[in-house]
């Protein structure tokens, strides 16, 4: 489920607030049935008005946060 991918620190779904032992959070970006939320807007979209989504939510957002 974990992926090397770098989401955005604000993006979250029911999985997304655990992480793996490497301590990457589980998102699985394959999932039918998740649904994210953005914790800067506590909604389903960004401050940008866009989706919150594991493929909208890049580094081409200006609201993107990269996790450290």
């Amino acid at each position: 489920m974990a992926s090397t991918r770098r989401y955005c620190l604000h993006l979250r779904t029911k999985t997304g607030y655990s992480r793996s032992v490497e301590g990457e959070r589980l998102i699985d970006p394959e999932s039918s049935t998740a649904c994210y939320t953005c914790l800067k807007t506590q909604h389903p979209w960004g401050p940008d008005g866009i989706p919150a989504d594991t493929d909208g939510c890049g580094q081409d957002r200006a609201c993107f946060e990269e996790e450290k």
